[in-house]
């Protein structure tokens, strides 16, 4: 009973470096719920564990959901605009840039996410490889486990 919860509902996930500080650090552990896209989309601001497409039989990441299938992404003066619309991040430190790598405007795929960490300068996400397929998306991050101190919901798992 405990594999098919594993596979099929939840699973626990460690945070492996620095790319979602300031909202998750490394070593963190975070509960995933598997079960949650099966039900709906992923939505803004949703904090996922995704099959890197580098390697996506061993490496997991976490990144957050920025663009959804079919909106148009800019970055520009270190912002990200969806649509045409600024997009505010909550999240993030007012003193945050975003960085667009070289990334010009384009229009993200269906069944597509566009991705990328809370620690803009530190880290690989669609703004180096692209757009995330929706079958890469494992689940939703949305609890915090270790450490204990910091036991409990994620402050935008609500989204």
């Amino acid at each position: 009973m405990l594999t098919i919860v594993h596979f099929f509902v939840y699973t626990i996930s460690k945070i492996d470096g620095a790319s979602m500080e300031p909202t998750l650090y490394n070593d963190e552990y975070v509960l995933v719920n598997r079960l949650v896209y099966y039900i709906n989309s992923p939505q803004r601001g949703d904090e996922v564990i995704l099959r890197f497409p580098g390697d996506p039989e061993h490496k997991k990441y976490i990144k957050r959901v920025i663009g959804l299938p079919g909106e148009k992404i800019e970055l520009n003066n270190g912002y990200v605009y969806i649509n045409g619309r600024k997009l505010i991040e909550s999240y993030l430190p007012n003193t945050t840039k975003t960085n667009p790598y070289n990334l010009s405007s384009f229009v993200i795929d269906e069944n597509n996410y566009f991705l990328m960490g809370d620690n803009r300068e530190n880290s690989s996400d669609s703004r180096i490889w692209g757009t995330c397929p929706g079958d890469d998306i494992i689940g939703k991050a949305f609890f915090r486990i270790i450490p204990l101190k910091k036991f409990g919901l994620l402050d935008y798992a609500a989204y």
